[in-house]
């Protein structure tokens, strides 16, 4: 008999779930309704979908804010193959041919995340989710970057070890974080935050 696809959920690289894929639809969002449930701000409630007919499995975006990544690429569609790392929110979905535990409705939430151990350093981005460059993915590389026009930064990311702070200038227009004015003494990030500076939408991610 063949083995079926399954998938595995990560958050900060600590594995919380394994699924069998269902033949049919398995979908995905914040809406307790869905068989796998992910409980964060940047998860929309009708998020993706993933439907496998026999050994094939097909991931479709249900036209959610912040999109769904296919080894760190925005996308709509995909076909999936063994391998494929699927990013969602603060989550990440890692498909397989073989088998595992079937799937049933999972609750996910980032009440977990307090046990997981701590995230290497060295390996963060900023994914444009709308505005200039839309679709980019920056890497965090240097230990100040700064997110604004060209030559009128209004905030900037410094890194300070396996942390990356927020911090807004003094002149800058507002600057949010998941929806919320960043303090003057600036914020440390989690993977899968929302910033927002300006007209422009990003997600910062952390593995």
């Amino acid at each position: 008999m063949d083995s079926m696809p399954s998938i595995t959920v990560k958050l900060k690289e600590a594995v919380i779930k394994q699924l069998q894929l269902p033949q049919g639809d398995l979908s995905i969002g914040r809406r307790l309704t869905h068989t796998l449930v992910l409980e964060d701000a940047a998860v929309s409630a009708d998020h993706a979908s993933i439907f496998t007919v026999g050994q094939d499995s097909f991931l479709k975006d249900l036209g959610s804010t912040n999109g769904t990544y296919i080894n760190n690429r925005r996308t709509r569609k995909h076909h999936l193959k063994p391998g494929d790392e699927i990013l969602i929110g603060r989550y990440t979905l890692v498909y397989s041919d073989s088998d595992c535990a079937p799937a049933t409705p999972e609750r996910l939430t980032n009440a977990s995340a307090a046990a997981l151990p701590a995230s290497d350093s060295g390996d963060a981005a900023l994914f444009v989710l709308s505005g200039f460059n839309n679709g980019k993915r920056i890497e965090l590389k240097a230990p100040v970057t700064h997110l604004g026009k060209s030559g009128r930064s209004a905030a900037l990311l410094s890194r300070n070890g396996e942390r990356y702070v927020l911090m807004t200038k003094p002149e800058a227009t507002q600057v949010l974080r998941n929806g919320k004015p960043v303090p003057a003494g600036g914020t440390v990030l989690e993977s899968g935050d929302i910033i927002e500076v300006g007209d422009t939408r990003l997600q910062f991610y952390q593995r």
